[in-house]
């Protein structure tokens, strides 16, 4: 029996997420935070938030979970963003009632992100291929 090759970090979902969604979180929380200073909050997420939907359909499809990006599965990412997008606006709300700064609202990613990860394993993990967690 040979012995397995220790998987190497690029090769693990979570980690591939980590800089596919770090890079698109880091930019979109960005635009937030300056697009906040102009706008009222919800409209700078949804600004930000609908620019980071169609990178993310592509890199955690393919790149991330290393999955058959079908249009029938970035249908469904799209849907599961919505209610993620519905979630980030409640934590702006929470935000603002609490008095929060125009500059926090880009701590709604601690939010998103995580529930961006759990939608992409679900929908793009479904297929015969072996996935790497």
């Amino acid at each position: 029996m040979t012995p397995q090759k220790p998987r190497q970090w690029a090769e693990r979902a979570p980690i591939r997420f980590l800089i596919a969604g770090g890079a698109n979180t880091a930019v979109t929380a960005l635009i937030v935070v300056v697009l906040s200073l102009f706008l009222p909050g919800w409209i700078a997420f949804t600004i930000a938030f609908s620019l980071g939907i169609g990178i993310s359909v592509v890199m955690t499809g393919r790149w991330v979970f290393q999955s058959h990006l079908s249009p029938l599965r970035a249908a469904f990412f799209s849907v599961a963003y919505l209610a993620i997008y519905l979630c980030g606006l409640g934590a702006l709300q929470l935000l603002a009632l609490w008095g929060a700064s125009p500059l926090a609202n880009g701590a709604t990613v601690f939010v998103t992100a995580p529930l961006s990860y759990l939608a992409g394993r679900l929908i793009f993990t479904n297929d015969n291929r072996k996935q790497v967690a």
